[in-house]
């Protein structure tokens, strides 16, 4: 089926793209089956199997290094879709909930000898985390705002106490510079967490994680947004709950979120499996420069 699809899209373009485009729906097809992928996305998608495959082979045909990540290193391509269908996220980066993002990896041969290989990498973007998030059914309330000269009255780091009055005129709000962003959630059980990063804090965020020695697109052409995502994905990344599926807000979900907001469970702690938690960090790389533009073969270190 993702075979007709990509050859009916591609009818009237040169014969040497169609006959590329051939061999990668070619080849992913033959990866799925003789590795046993296609049994498991069968088992996580059922019936949208086909049409999620389909995507796969477009994101590949629309990228040259995720094509060269598809050829030096296929499996890395089929993993992420993996993990993608794991979590029921649309892989297309127009919506903004989950990446496959070429990296250009340093890997040893079989003799030791180092050289460069594009692979790709799951990355969830800040919807899918927001996605995940109201899936568990916990969460009564979740944003995120900047905060604006002359806003902040006081900010407790201890207790998270935090005194804003905001400038009611919007016209008169936004010509005022911002000096931090604020993230909050309360949940249906009346748990509370809030963080404050400041501009300063931010600016290091962002040269500490950038892929080299030059701030990303992202940030270059939009650093407020990208500020926000990045006090959005600490505050439910290493604060919030998220679950694979959507479920009511049961007694063992909540303990668990209220566990998590009152610092009672450390990194390598796992979630009990009725919380329906997951751990993020195993399937996000700091991707915040990479939402929502297409990367361009970001080099690692």
């Amino acid at each position: 089926m993702a075979s007709g699809i990509i050859q009916n899209a591609t009818q009237s373009q040169p014969a040497t793209q169609v006959a590329a485009k051939k061999s990668i729906t070619t080849m992913l097809n033959s990866l799925l089956d003789s590795e046993g992928y296609r049994k498991r996305f069968n088992e996580l998608l059922g019936a949208r199997t086909p049409q999620f495959v389909s995507s796969i082979v477009s994101l590949v045909n629309a990228d040259q290094n995720l094509q060269k990540a598809f050829y030096e290193a296929p499996i890395t391509v089929v993993q992420s879709a993996l993990k993608a269908a794991t979590f029921n996220l649309p892989i297309d980066p127009n919506l903004g909930y989950a990446y496959i993002v070429p990296f250009n990896n340093r890997v040893k041969d079989q003799d030791g000898r180092e050289h460069k290989r594009m692979e790709a990498t799951f990355i969830i973007g800040y919807k899918g985390m927001n996605q995940l998030a109201l899936r568990t059914g916990v969460y009564k309330t979740i944003n995120v705002i900047d905060v604006r000269e002359g806003e902040l009255k006081s900010y407790n780091r201890l207790t998270e106490e935090i005194e804003l009055e905001f400038v009611e005129d919007d016209e008169e709000r936004d010509a005022l510079p911002i000096i931090g962003w604020v993230g909050y959630y309360r949940l249906i059980n009346g748990t509370e967490k809030t963080i404050y990063m400041t501009r300063k804090q931010i600016e290091q965020h962002e040269r500490r994680h950038r892929k080299g020695q030059y701030m990303g697109k992202g940030w270059r052409e939009d650093f407020d947004s990208m500020a926000m995502k990045t006090v959005f994905r600490r505050l439910i990344g290493k604060w919030g709950l998220m679950s694979i599926d959507y479920q009511r807000a049961d007694a063992a979900t909540l303990a668990a979120a209220d566990a998590i907001a009152r610092g009672e469970f450390d990194d390598e702690d796992t979630l009990p499996a009725s919380s329906g938690g997951i751990n993020i960090e195993a399937a996000e790389v700091d991707g915040d420069e990479h939402d929502p533009e297409r990367v361009q073969a970001v080099e690692s270190d």
